[in-house]
C-alpha cells in the first residue's frame, strides 16, 4: 500500500506507537473497503500499539458495515473507538466494535432498526431478510453494552413515530453504553458551536457535515492524550471491555446468506444485491396478488366444473359398457338358439355348428334367415315316404336351396363351402 496516498489513516504511523484512522463517510462499498484496507495495513504492517477509530457517519450498509465490525473485532491490537461527531444507524454497530468506546462530549449516537421495518411488507422474504438483521444487531448491542434484549429493542424502535432514538454524550452515559469518563471533554465555544449549528437540523448526513468542520479543529495528539489519560484513571473500568465478542461475523454472513438463498461464503455485494432484488420485487409483487387470488377464484370453479364432467362421463362410460355387455350377451344367446334349432331341425350337422356361430357373429341376420329357409330334415323324410316318385324333385329342391343358400352367403361373408345332405 502506498502510504503517501492514505486516505482514512491520520498523520504518521509508526510501530509500537498510537496509531489513528478516520471513519468519515457513509457506510458504503467504496468508504468501507478503502477503511478496511487502511485499518488492515495498521494492523498487519505497521503494528501500532493501538488503533484509535475516529468515526463521524451517517451509516448506511449494513452489509458492508458488518465487514468493517468484523475487521475491527478480529483486530489482535487494541481497538479505541471514538465518535468524533455522529455515529447513526450502522456507523453506530462499527463504533460498537471497538474494545473500548468514548464520545466527545458534543458528539450524538444513533441506534435504530434496519429497513426502518416499521413499514408494513407484505412480502415474506423481505420480512424474513429485515428480520434477519434486525436480530443480528440486536445482538450485538446487548452483548457489546450488556442491556437487556428489551431495552435495545425499546431502543431500536424508538418512541411514538420516531425512527430510533438519538443520544447526547450524556444520554449515552445514563443509557449504559459507556462511563461517564469515557466523556472528552471539549471547551464550551466548541460545544456551542455544535449545538447552534444543529439547531432545525434533522438528517443525519447534514449532522455528519456539520460535525466535519468542528471535527477539522480537533488535535489528534491531544485527542490521544486525553484517550490516554483516561485509561490511566484508577476507577476507569468498562464491562465491555472484558465482554470482546468471538470472531463469528462470518457465521452470521452465512446465516444471512443461507436466509437468501445463497451459497456460503458469499460475497458481501452478492448478498446485497439479492435483498434490493427483493425489495424492488415488492411492488409487483403486490401488484400480482389481488390478480392471483381471482385467477385462482375463477380456477378453482373451473376445476370443481371439470370434476362434475369427469364423474358424468365415468357414470355414462359405465351405463354405456354394462349395456353393450347386455347386448352382447342376449346376441350370444340368440345366435345359439338359432343355431342349436337349427341343428335338432336337421338343417345343419352338429359338427358345422363352430363355423355357423363364428358367421353369425359376423353377420347373424343373414345366417338367420338363411337357416329360416332350409326346410326342415323330418319334412323331407316325410315328403320321400309318402310318394318315394318325388325323390328326384325333392333333390332338385335341395339343390336349388342349396345354391341359393351359398349365392346369398357368399354375397355377405365370401366363398363358403357346405356339405348336402
Amino acid at each position: 500500500m502506498d502510504a503517501e496516498n492514505l486516505k482514512y489513516v491520520v498523520g504518521k504511523a509508526e510501530e509500537g506507537q498510537p496509531a489513528i484512522i478516520r471513519f468519515f463517510s457513509a457506510v458504503d462499498e467504496y468508504s468501507v473497503r478503502c477503511f478496511n484496507d487502511e485499518f488492515l495495513w495498521l494492523q498487519d504492517y505497521v503494528k501500532p500499539s493501538k488503533i484509535i477509530v475516529m468515526i463521524n457517519s451517517e451509516g448506511g450498509s449494513v452489509l458492508y458495515g458488518m465487514s468493517t465490525f468484523s475487521v475491527i473485532r478480529s483486530c489482535p491490537i487494541e481497538v479505541d473507538c471514538v465518535i468524533e461527531g455522529i455515529a447513526a444507524s450502522m456507523a453506530s454497530v462499527i463504533w460498537a466494535a471497538g474494545d473500548n468506546l468514548y464520545m466527545h462530549d458534543y458528539s450524538l449516537l444513533m441506534i435504530h432498526n434496519p429497513f426502518n421495518s416499521k413499514v408494513e411488507d407484505d412480502d415474506p422474504s423481505v420480512k424474513q431478510t429485515v428480520e434477519a438483521f434486525r436480530s443480528q444487531l440486536e445482538t450485538i448491542y446487548t452483548k457489546r453494552f450488556g442491556l437487556s434484549k428489551d431495552k435495545v429493542a425499546e431502543i431500536m424502535n424508538g418512541e411514538g413515530d420516531a425512527d430510533g432514538t438519538f443520544f447526547s454524550a450524556k444520554d449515552a452515559v445514563k443509557a449504559g453504553f459507556l462511563p461517564s469518563e469515557n466523556v472528552i471533554k471539549t471547551s464550551k465555544k466548541v460545544r456551542d458551536k455544535v449545538k447552534n449549528e444543529m439547531i432545525g437540523i434533522d438528517s443525519a448526513a447534514e449532522m455528519r457535515n456539520i460535525m466535519s468542520a468542528v471535527s477539522a479543529e480537533v488535535d489528534e495528539n491531544k485527542l490521544i492524550e486525553a484517550i490516554t489519560a483516561i485509561r490511566n484513571q484508577k476507577d476507569n473500568y468498562s464491562p465491555i471491555q472484558e465482554n470482546k465478542m468471538e470472531n463469528n461475523e462470518k457465521n452470521n454472513f452465512d446465516a444471512i446468506s443461507a436466509q437468501l438463498g445463497l451459497a456460503k461464503d458469499t460475497q458481501a455485494a452478492a448478498i446485497e444485491a439479492r435483498i434490493a432484488e427483493l425489495i424492488n420485487a415488492e411492488a409487483t409483487l403486490k401488484e400480482t396478488q389481488g390478480e392471483l387470488t381471482a385467477t385462482n377464484i375463477k380456477l378453482e370453479g373451473k376445476e370443481a366444473d371439470l370434476a362434475n364432467v369427469k364423474s358424468e362421463l365415468a357414470e355414462t362410460k359405465a351405463a354405456l359398457q354394462a349395456y353393450k355387455d347386455a347386448e352382447q350377451a342376449a346376441l350370444k344367446a340368440e345366435i345359439a338358439t338359432v343355431i342349436d334349432d337349427a341343428i335338432k331341425a336337421g338343417k345343419i350337422e352338429a359338427s358345422a355348428k363352430d363355423a355357423w356361430t363364428k358367421m353369425a357373429e359376423s353377420d347373424f341376420a343373414t345366417v338367420k334367415s338363411t337357416l329360416a329357409s332350409i326346410q326342415a330334415r323330418e319334412v323331407i323324410t316325410e315328403v320321400i315316404a309318402k310318394d318315394p316318385a318325388n325323390e328326384g324333385k325333392i333333390e332338385e329342391t335341395l339343390k336349388d336351396v342349396d345354391a341359393q343358400m351359398q349365392a346369398k352367403i357368399k354375397e355377405k361373408l365370401g366363398e363358403v363351402k357346405f356339405e348336402t345332405f
